[in-house]
């Protein structure tokens, strides 16, 4: 590799790697915060519910999954709207089809950066990974807090 080549190379990483951090860090604070207030509500929906009925932990823990799935789209398109603010994808539909099939792991869109930006899709991977592990966490917990409360009200012999 010519040191013209390795400079450019090195240009287009510290560029990417600064976009993509950035934006990761955006992501991954918004993400937190709302699923630490999405896990804390739903903390104090169950411990408001006295004698709870299955059903009810279940609506109130589908609720939660429901608000952190939109979260989830929500950060979807602070990436659409980033590779479309900055050029990058020039059609906005482009920009959310390229930012969900990266923000999810899937893949599945073909990859329309151009020529230079091609690892901010590994930037977009990272916090749709990251997210989905705070996200998985979470509902783990709640599914914990949901089991205790129905094996605490069900009637032993």
């Amino acid at each position: 590799m010519s040191t013209p080549d390795l400079n450019l190379f090195s240009e287009q990483v510290f560029r990417d790697a600064a976009f993509g951090l950035g934006l990761l860090a955006i992501v991954l604070v918004l993400n937190t915060i709302l699923f630490i207030r999405i896990f804390l509500w739903f903390l104090k929906g169950s411990a408001k519910l006295v004698k709870p009925r299955a059903l009810d932990l279940i609506i109130l823990f589908v609720s939660s999954v429901l608000l952190m799935s939109l979260v989830q789209i929500g950060s979807i398109m602070i990436w659409t709207v980033a590779l479309y603010a900055t050029g990058l994808i020039a059609d906005i539909r482009l920009a959310m089809l390229f930012s969900g099939s990266s923000y999810t792991t899937l893949g599945i869109f073909s990859d329309v950066l151009p020529q230079g930006w091609k690892s901010v899709a590994f930037y977009i991977a990272f916090s749709g990974l990251f997210s989905f592990a705070i996200a998985t966490s979470s509902m783990m917990s709640m599914l914990t807090i949901v089991t205790k409360r129905l094996y605490k009200s069900t009637p032993r012999p």
